[in-house]
This record gives structure tokens, sequence and C-alpha cells, in this order.
């Protein structure tokens, strides 16, 4: 493929960076720019993103959207991370496709336009203590009373739960069948009775949520797709929260804020880019931030073609993450032990250790790692699945090997 903007592309580029600028001015900027999970300055913005028609930027133009392709969409993404734009990532990019793929009339006429408008934000309750990786074997239960499903149970992990108006909610609804087949999804209202969340602080000094539900209560039109249904929506709104992931795209604006760093701070009798092994770490940056907005172009063309799978979502969210991890160990080390400094006196304002420390969870976000790379072996290689107890696997073999 070409790895080149087309001259339309650019205009584009040009197009949205007017428009995102004139929203993000520099008090909003400011306001929005230590905040990872939500609060009044971010739902301000959200609002006024929202407002200005730059929300769902790729959704289809039926549904309110703007009709890109999701390399275009990539190409706003890039101006919207530059001016620091708080994207509802997990509402408008996994929450909305899906509804848009599998939700019911009246789920798309209540949810896709709040969306857009900045009004209604999601979170995802999928974890548990006991489910994680093995999330098909959440025991969060959802229980047919009527009309209504009574849910009990608790979840963690659950990012954004104390600003979310909704949780995307996986409950088992069917305890006889296999584990994957008695899953459903459901839409619940933060505001039900019932319904309540404690945070959970984490290295990177963000907070996610443990949620907990006590007889909550929702009506059948809360569930998406159909009872016992939900497994396809979990693995179709996780291949697209990965992809999401591995287009996180800080890479480049902390490679070149460092750049600036090193070209303007002294040292010695000169500049910190005058080292030698300065200039080969940002060397190496540089061809690591190259090679990974490659794959991102990779996978927003495949997404445009519909043709993303699996294997691929998984592949771009492992690559991302870790390299942003390498990434900001190489640029801190550049940096220095002022690196590790917080606050706007700090080099970089501390964006850098930030970075390193938000990078490390994200490897955890959307399914771990380790489980990624069984993902990309099966379903990207093609290679067969391997027992999930070794020991057992090879007693096996050794006792079929006895005459």
């Amino acid at each position: 493929m070409d790895f080149d903007y087309t001259p339309e592309q650019e205009q584009l580029r040009h197009y949205y960076r007017t428009r995102l600028e004139a929203v993000m001015t520099p008090e909003r900027r400011a306001a929005v720019a230590n905040l990872t999970e939500g609060g009044a300055a971010m739902t301000e913005c959200r609002r006024a993103l929202g407002e200005a028609g730059l929300l769902g930027v790729a959704w289809p133009v039926e549904y309110g959207g703007g009709g890109l392709t999701a390399l275009e969409q990539y190409i706003f993404s890039e101006e919207a991370r530059r001016v620091n734009a708080p994207l509802p990532m997990i509402t408008l990019n996994t929450v909305g496709p899906t509804l848009i793929q599998y939700g019911t009339d009246e789920q798309k006429s209540k949810f896709l336009p709040a969306i857009l408008k900045g009004t209604v934000d999601f979170a995802i309750g999928y974890s548990e203590p006991g489910a994680g990786s093995d999330l098909a074997s959440l025991r969060t239960t959802a229980v047919r009373d009527g009309d209504e499903f009574i849910i009990n149970g608790s979840k963690m992990f659950t990012s954004g739960a104390e600003f979310a108006d909704y949780i995307w909610l996986a409950a088992r609804t069917d305890p006889t069948v296999k584990k994957h087949k008695g899953i459903t999804l459901f839409i619940v209202p933060t505001d039900s009775p019932g319904f309540s969340w404690k945070p959970l602080h984490t290295m990177p000094g963000v907070s996610t949520y443990y949620t907990f539900y006590d007889d909550v209560r929702v009506p059948k039109s809360a569930v998406v797709l159909g009872e016992n249904q939900g497994w396809t929506l979990v693995t179709n709104q996780l291949n697209l929260e990965r992809a999401a992931l591995g287009n996180l795209g800080a890479l480049e604006p902390l490679f070149n804020k460092t750049l600036k760093w090193a070209s303007t701070t002294p040292l010695d009798d000169g500049l910190v880019i005058d080292q030698p092994w300065v200039q080969q770490a940002l060397a190496r940056v540089e061809a690591q931030v190259a090679a990974y907005r490659m794959l991102n172009l990779r996978v927003n063309a495949t997404m445009s073609s519909g043709a993303l799978g699996m294997g691929e979502a998984s592949a771009a969210k492992v690559f991302g993450t870790e390299l942003t991890q390498q990434v900001a160990r190489e640029l801190l080390d550049v940096v220095g032990q002022a690196g590790v400094r917080k606050g706007t006196a700090a080099p970089l304002k501390g964006e850098l250790e930030s970075a390193y420390r938000l990078a490390v969870i994200n490897t955890f976000g959307g399914g771990a790692n380790e489980l990624q790379r069984d993902i990309i072996a099966i379903a990207g290689l093609g290679m067969p699945r391997a027992p999930r107890d070794m020991r057992a696997a090879s007693a096996s073999e050794k006792g079929s090997s006895n005459p």
C-alpha cells in the first residue's frame, strides 16, 4: 500500500485542523490537560465537539455521522490528539458502531444522536475479580422477572464509571449452557437504584472503578441483540477497542516534544542533542514511530475495507501498547532524572513519565497482551489452540506412548 497521504487527504486534514482548533481553545486545552477519566471540563469539551459536528466523523451518514473511511478517521484522530481533544473513544469508536450494527431501532434512535451530541457516555462492564482474560467465566447474573431483568454482581476495571451515563454490561442469563452461550449484553443506566461504584487507584495515577449491582432492574428493551447472544457483541466491541488501543498515537507528539527539548536544553558547553548517544536514541525512536505510524495506516486501511480480523486487531494492540512503553523508556533516558518529575516545572510538563505509566496499564485494556498473543496465533496465523493445562496435555502424551 501507499503510505503517503493523497492531496485530498491532506486537504481533509487541514479542514479538520481548523475546525478542531476553533473548538479546542487554549482555555479548554488547559482545562483538560491533566484529566484522563472525565469531569466537568471534559464533559463541556465533549459537548462542544458534538455541537460542532466533530463526533462520529466515520459513522455512516444515515446515522448522523460524517461517512469518513477508517483511514480518514485516523487523519482526524491525529489532529484531535494534536489539540488534546477529549474524544470519548470507548463510546464513539466501539459502543456506537456496535449499536449501529446490532442495536434495535429504539436503541439506535435513543442513543446514537445523543452520542453524537456528546451528551451521553458509556463505560464497559466486562471484567470481574474472577473473570479477566477468561471473560466468559463472568458470574454477574441477570434473572428475568416479567418484562424486566434483575442484575446482581460486581465488575472491576470499569474505566470512567463515575462519569458515565450508562454501563455496557455483560451478565450471565443462562448458567445451564456453555459459558460463552449464556451471556447477555445490557445497557444499564448509572442512576439505577442498586448501582454503585468505588474507585480503584492504579499505577498510572488514574482511577478505574469497581462497580456493584444490587438487584438492579432494567427493562427487556435494555438487552442488545438478544438474550444469550451477548458474546457476539462482547467480541465485536473488544475487536474495535483493541484496534483503537493500538491507534492511541501518543508516540509522535512525545518524540517531537523530546526532540525540541533536547535541541534547546543546555548541557556542558553545548546542547543535550549534541551527545552522540542522545542522537542515536532519538534516531531509534524516530524509526520506531515511523513503523508504528505505518502499522496504524495499514490497520485503518483494512478497517475501511471492512476486513479487519481479530488477529490484526490484537496485533495492533500488542504492538502499539508495548512500543509505547519502549519509546517512553528511551525518551525518559534522554531527559534523565528530571523526566520522572511531575507538574508544569518538569521537562515536557511530566508527560513522559505519565505516558510510560499509562502505557503499562493499556497492555491490559481490551484483554491482556499475553491473551492477545494467543489470538494472533490462532485467528491471525491459523495455528492450533494450545491446551489450557499444558501439564495435563504432557501427561496425556506420556500415557499414550506407553505400550
